[in-house]
């Protein structure tokens, strides 16, 4: 797995950052002007519980048991630390700098970074679900024709806009969302119904670096 140098490897320095985001991320105000969804934020939030929880649990009675614990849940809490990171703040435009920094994503975030962006480019297919409000994005390894990923990916970032005039490049489509997994069911609204909606895909690397978009799909919402 890529590692992110904002997480750092001092584990009381991890735990600090682990206490301000446990903080931060159920404010609501927070929330709504940041645009995070509330069941992100409870998610990497209970893993940042579980993490503190084993923690204490390890400094108080320092056994092999704890210890495994401990290590087991710091690894899932960054995890989703830097999954959740990848998709809701670094890039987040309601989001400045004096935001961000508390959260340990550094201004501007252009500390220089051995992974390189990535060199492959996916190809990008959209399905409807059971639900035609709800469309299945995938992206798909075009070396193996699967949705594998490659091995300079760490994982997918997904792009859409609904309406309007199909844009060059993915690039340019205005709503976006990072995930590790290479599928990603994308909900709309009945008020868009029999609007077509634009997607693209690029695999992107632990630090956030894309790689090349993927010729953008097009798919009908209903």
């Amino acid at each position: 797995m890529p590692t992110s140098d904002w997480l750092s490897k001092k584990e009381q320095d991890l735990v600090d950052l682990a206490e301000r985001w446990k903080s931060t991320l159920p404010d609501q105000a927070k929330q709504t002007a940041y645009g995070w969804a509330a069941a992100d934020c409870a998610s990497v939030t209970g893993k940042i519980t579980v993490f503190l929880t084993a923690r204490s649990a390890y400094e108080a009675v320092n056994s092999t048991e704890n210890r495994i614990a401990k290590d087991g849940a710091k690894k899932e809490m960054m995890d989703a630390m830097r999954d959740f990171a990848n998709s809701s703040i670094r890039y987040n435009k309601n989001m400045v700098d004096e935001d961000k920094s508390p959260l340990g994503i550094r201004p501007g975030d252009h500390t220089p970074t051995t992974h390189l962006p990535p060199t492959s480019q996916p190809d990008t297919v959209v399905d409807n679900t059971k639900n035609h409000f709800e469309h299945q994005v995938r992206a798909l390894n075009r070396g193996r024709n699967d949705a594998s990923k490659p091995a300079d990916a760490y994982g997918v970032r997904y792009a859409w806009q609904v309406g309007g005039e199909k844009p060059a490049t993915g690039a340019d489509l205005p709503k976006t969302k990072f995930a590790r997994k290479t599928t990603l069911v994308v909900t709309h609204t009945e008020a868009d119904k029999a609007k077509t909606t634009y997607y693209a895909t690029c695999y992107e690397n632990g630090k956030g670096d894309t790689g090349p978009w993927s010729p953008i799909e097009e798919a009908v919402i209903g």
